[in-house]
């Protein structure tokens, strides 16, 4: 009997173990949490981003009833915890009164794919919609399936349906009590960089492949923009071919990213890779150099485009062709003409027909002699001083 009682002693020793932890978790994780919750006050701004005054659904409600029902929560969770560095990672910790109007919650569980409790601002709609239609044209290797049956085909290009822009509304209002400290996590400050290292072949072997892996999908695996978000993209992802582009000026616009378009920050990369695929860009656009200058180089030219782009273009691009830093506050902002040179045939069309999703006007009135004069002008702004480069 004694033997009985003490094989017994640590079943009794474990069960009632058992069910102290038991009455412990569920005091912590569930009594606790209801009788603090009224504690928490949510900002003044906190309103129903789901419903109208008037009790309608928004763009952001139709497309949460998107989400759930596309099965979007089985692999996006929306939980930012306060652990592992997640709000290096993902943005400032999830608040309880975030989920004041989410009617059934969407926390979810799995992380298959990144979390998006802070989505807000992170991306462009068009991007959002390229990767709906095709994740692998703005992430390739990507796990997620396409979406395709959210779009039609009209004149030849893929377009959105109400049901498409619904969700976009909806994943572009997750954390937008947040939006301003993600997007200062998200795009950093305008960097001043030089000293490229000196290229070599096995720096450009490895940018070509940093650029099929990051850059193919929106800008061609040429770098001739005709990459397979192309349809969606506004503005369109540049033609690498149409313009020189100094390295020091492509490490830039990698670690910054082009905020108000689908170009994103790459500046997690390793400053190694960075300058690698700097590299590969410069390549891709060398030969536009010489063309480009010589075009310039007429006296007469470029005087009569000054007058052209005093009037024309200095308030936005600047003097001497540095943006001013109040139109950096466009989005995205204009280009600097001091660190980079156009093709000028390109250069004239853009001049002609502007730049579609950007503050850039085409300039239709203008005669065939004034757009080539400008033309001219812009590219005699470029400093080849700042780049000792051939």
């Amino acid at each position: 009997m004694n033997n009985d009682i003490k094989a017994e002693r640590p079943l009794f020793v474990l069960l009632v173990a058992g069910i102290g932890f038991f009455v412990l978790s569920f005091v912590a994780m569930g009594v606790f949490p209801w009788l603090t919750i009224d504690r928490i006050q949510p900002p003044e701004v906190a309103t129903n981003p789901y419903q109208d005054e008037s009790g309608n659904p928004t763009p952001a409600g139709l497309g949460r009833e998107v989400y759930i029902a596309e099965g979007c929560w089985h692999c996006h969770s929306q939980f930012v915890r306060p652990v592992a560095n997640e709000e290096f990672r993902y943005g400032p910790r999830s608040q309880a009164w975030e989920a004041m109007f989410d009617v059934p919650h969407l926390y979810g569980t799995r992380r298959i794919g990144p979390d998006l409790s802070r989505e807000a601002g992170r991306r462009s709609d068009d991007w959002h919609l390229a990767h709906l239609w095709n994740p692998r044209s703005t992430v390739p290797g990507s796990l997620m399936p396409g979406y395709p049956w959210l779009f039609e085909q009209k004149d030849g290009r893929w377009q959105p349906t109400d049901k498409a822009l619904n969700l976009v509304a909806y994943l572009q209002q997750l954390g937008s009590y947040y939006r301003e400290d993600v997007r200062k996590q998200v795009w950093p400050s305008r960097v001043t960089v030089s000293g490229a290292p000196l290229p070599t072949e096995l720096s450009l072997g490895r940018g070509r492949a940093l650029f099929g892996h990051y850059c193919g999908g929106c800008h061609g695996e040429n770098g001739n923009g005709a990459g397979l978000a192309a349809d969606f993209l506004r503005p369109s992802a540049s033609d690498l071919t149409t313009r020189y582009l100094p390295r020091e000026e492509v490490f830039r616009i990698l670690f910054m990213g082009s905020e108000g378009s689908a170009m994103p920050s790459f500046a997690e990369l390793t400053e190694k890779d960075l300058w690698a695929i700097s590299q590969y860009v410069h390549e891709l656009g060398k030969h536009n150099r010489k063309p480009a200058l010589d075009y310039a180089a007429g006296v007469d030219r470029r005087e009569r485009g000054h007058g052209l782009y005093v009037k024309h273009c200095q308030n936005c691009h600047g003097e001497s062709g540095i943006v001013p830093p109040a139109m950096e506050n466009l989005k995205p902002a204009p280009k600097h003409f001091r660190d980079r040179l156009y093709d000028p045939t390109y250069l004239v069309q853009v001049i002609r027909k502007g730049r579609p999703g950007t503050a850039m006007a085409g300039y239709s009135n203008l005669s065939d002699r004034d757009v080539e004069d400008l033309a001219a002008y812009v590219s005699s702004l470029f400093d080849p001083k700042l780049y000792k480069e051939e």
